[in-house]
């Protein structure tokens, strides 16, 4: 999921051990964020969960390994 703009990116990641998200903005990535804390990340950059949009994994993403 992304802002409409593209600056902010959620990807959901999945490995053996769970699943968790990653928030990438920019050149920067937070990983291993249980939703609470994607949540309030969101918020305290005055981004509303409810403007991210689905967006395609990128070409050569594989399953399980979020989007590069």
């Amino acid at each position: 999921m992304a802002t409409r703009d593209g600056r902010w990116r959620v990807e959901i990641v999945r490995r053996a051990s769970g699943q968790f998200y990653r928030l990438v903005h920019g050149d920067n990535a937070v990983d291993d964020l249980v939703i609470a804390s994607l949540e309030r990340l969101l918020a305290e950059a005055g981004v509303d969960m409810t403007e991210l949009e689905d967006v395609l994994a990128a070409p050569g993403a594989r399953p399980g390994r979020g989007v590069a």
